[in-house]
């Protein structure tokens, strides 16, 4: 029966795959609000990377870096 147990997991892992991979499951998710996208960052947050954008440039010698974050 051992020889069985990994093709039973293979099985198993296939579905939770499919499930988690479908159009329901989804619609589902994106509808809980844990799930919902921030469009903007917390302050606390903001406030972090302004603190480790300021620690990376003196460390670099004032480089500016690419300027993604604002």
């Amino acid at each position: 029966m051992s020889r069985n147990r990994p093709d039973r997991a293979k099985i198993l892992q296939d579905e939770i795959r499919k499930q988690f991979g479908s159009a329901g499951t989804s619609r589902f998710l994106h509808a809980l609000p844990g799930f919902q996208p921030e469009h903007r960052i917390p302050e606390r947050f903001a406030n972090l990377l302004k603190e480790l954008d300021r620690a990376e440039n003196e460390r670099s010698g004032g480089y500016a870096g690419s300027g993604a974050r604002s």
